[in-house]
């Protein structure tokens, strides 16, 4: 969690900043219109959460139920079904988090469309199971995006404890799940991010 909350903090400043580093060795190059989406109202970020006690069935092709919204600029969640469906082509992350029911198990997928992308699962005897993921997902305009079931599964909510959530923000826009390409980069139009050099 603490690791993307640094990138959004990220994403973020250089939202809304102007600034030039110079290009060193090993720099991974942003350019500059591909961070100032935020400045248009083409910016597409969710945050929803559950407050309430469900269960789930695979056999029925259960989706999460996040019923309240925090944020969903650009409209792309729809809380009635559970589902971000991309009003715009782009690179976007997700990340969701979900707490089980005491002494249940909990079993749950992230799928792109009808695909299968990432799942998590837990299940303690004596307390409260908890399961978290993330992803950066390429997608098309209309792609959807949702968390499913993977077998019997039961979460924990209540209006005054959401500990079940899924959040998802554009994080590079115009290249999605089939636009694989690079940019021009001109010298002073990017801005430059420099690994850690104690990291490989």
């Amino acid at each position: 969690m603490l690791r993307f909350s640094g990138l959004i903090a990220l994403i973020l400043v250089l939202h809304y900043t102007d600034a030039f580093f110079p290009l060193m060795p090993g720099d991974h190059v942003i350019p500059h219109h591909m961070l100032r989406v935020a400045h248009t109202n083409k910016f597409v970020a969710f945050s929803a959460g559950l407050t309430q006690i469900a269960t789930l069935h695979a056999s029925h092709n259960d989706t999460v139920p996040y019923d309240r919204v925090f944020l969903n600029m650009g409209g792309g969640y729809n809380k009635t079904n559970g589902i971000f469906t991309s009003p715009r082509t782009g690179t976007y992350v997700f990340m969701y988090y979900a707490l089980a029911q005491q002494n249940k198990q909990l079993q749950l997928d992230l799928y792109r469309n009808d695909d299968y992308i990432v799942g998590s699962y837990a299940h303690v005897t004596s307390d409260y199971g908890s399961v978290s993921n993330s992803v950066i997902l390429g997608l098309d305009e209309k792609d959807t995006v949702h968390i499913k079931a993977h077998t019997d599964d039961y979460l924990y909510g209540q209006p005054d404890e959401i500990y079940t959530s899924f959040t998802g923000f554009l994080l590079v826009p115009d290249e999605g799940r089939t636009q694989h390409g690079s940019h021009g980069q001109a010298p002073g139009q990017g801005v430059f991010l420099t690994p850690s050099p104690n990291k490989k």
